[in-house]
C-alpha cells in the first residue's frame, strides 16, 4: 500500500472533491424512482406479469377476499425455501409478496369468484409497490366503461394530462398511475397540403381507457386553416378513434402553430380498446370552409 503525504493544496483538493462526491450521491439518491403503481381490470384470459423485488414488498389488491389462493415457487415461511415469500391472510383483500432470490421467478393462481386469474411474478430491479385489480363488468364492456368515462370525468383527465409535468415534478407519486410517451418525431408528425400536426405526448390513463394527445398543430400557409375539433380522430393501423372529448380552438393562424388537446376512449361499440402509448398515431384533422358573403344593403 502506498502512503501519500498530503499538503495543504492537495488537502483542499481532496475536500472540494469530497464534497463534490458527497453532493452526487445525495443528488443520486434523491432521484431514487418512487415505487410503480399499476391498475389492471381483471380478466381471467389474461396472464399477468408482475415485476417484484428483494429488499420491497409489492402488495397485490382485489376488490374482495379471494376464495383461494394456488402457488407454485412460493412460501408463506420465510424459513421455508422458495423463491417468492407470500404474506397473507385468509378473508382480507389484499396480500404482498417479496422475491427471496435476485432471479425469482413464481406463479400465483388466484380464486376470485368462481373464476382463476393467474399472476406471473418476476424479480426485477423496478419492482411494482402496489397493483390493485378492479372488476370491469363483462371484461370492460360499455356499461362498466360508460360509467367511468363520463363527461365530466374526461373533463377531469383533461386538466390531469395538462398539469402532468407540474405534478411529476413536484409530487411524482401523484401521476404514477398515468402512462406517459413523448413519440419520437419519425413517428410523431402527420402532414397536409398547408400545416401539419405533431403528436408531442400521449397519456394513459387505464381505469377509464382513455388516451389523452397534446398535439402541436403548424401553418405553413398564408391563409387561416379552421377544422373542427370535436371532430379530431386518430387512426391506429385501419381503425379510426374519434374524439370523446377536445380542447381546441379550431383555428390555426398563417405562418403560426396553436396547442390541442383530445382524448379518446374505448371502442367505438363501447367496449375496451387497451389502446398503448406506444402505437403509432396519424391524426385526422377535418377542415372546415369559412365563406363569409357581404351582403350589401339595398
Amino acid at each position: 500500500m502506498e502512503l501519500r503525504i498530503l499538503t495543504p493544496l492537495t488537502r483542499i483538493t481532496c475536500v472540494l472533491a469530497f464534497a463534490a462526491i458527497s453532493s452526487a450521491v445525495i443528488h443520486a439518491s434523491s432521484k431514487t424512482a418512487a415505487p410503480v403503481v399499476k391498475q389492471f381490470p381483471l380478466d381471467e384470459r389474461v396472464v399477468y406479469e408482475i415485476p417484484i423485488g428483494m429488499n420491497v414488498p409489492t402488495t397485490i389488491m382485489f376488490p374482495s377476499a379471494p376464495s383461494a389462493l394456488e402457488s407454485a415457487g412460493i412460501t408463506a415461511k420465510p424459513e421455508t425455501p422458495a423463491p417468492v415469500l407470500l404474506s397473507h391472510t385468509p378473508g382480507h383483500h389484499y396480500l404482498s409478496v417479496r422475491a427471496l432470490k435476485p432471479d425469482a421467478q413464481a406463479t400465483l393462481n388466484v380464486i376470485w369468484k368462481n373464476r382463476t386469474y393467474i399472476i406471473r411474478f418476476t424479480a426485477s430491479e423496478k419492482p411494482y409497490g402496489s397493483v390493485t385489480f378492479y372488476e370491469d363488468r363483462f371484461a370492460g364492456r360499455s356499461p362498466a366503461l360508460a360509467k367511468r368515462a363520463t363527461p365530466d370525468v374526461l373533463l377531469e383527465l383533461l386538466d390531469r394530462a395538462k398539469s402532468y409535468r407540474i405534478v411529476r415534478d413536484q409530487y411524482p407519486e401523484a401521476v404514477q398511475q398515468i402512462e406517459h410517451r413523448a413519440p419520437p418525431i419519425s413517428e410523431a408528425v402527420t402532414h397536409y397540403k398547408e400545416f401539419s400536426v405533431t403528436v408531442e405526448e400521449v397519456f394513459r390513463f387505464d381505469p377509464e381507457d382513455t388516451l389523452i394527445f397534446r398535439l402541436r398543430l403548424e401553418n405553413t400557409g398564408d391563409t387561416e386553416v379552421a377544422y373542427q375539433p370535436q371532430s379530431l380522430a386518430a387512426r391506429i393501423g385501419s381503425r379510426v378513434y374519434t374524439a370523446s372529448v377536445s380542447d381546441a380552438s379550431g383555428l390555426i393562424p398563417p405562418h403560426a402553430g396553436t396547442t390541442a388537446y383530445f382524448a379518446i376512449t374505448g371502442k367505438p361499440d363501447g367496449s375496451r380498446a387497451n389502446l398503448s402509448v406506444k402505437n403509432k398515431f396519424n391524426i385526422i384533422v377535418p377542415r372546415v370552409t369559412r365563406d363569409v358573403q357581404l351582403i350589401e344593403p339595398r
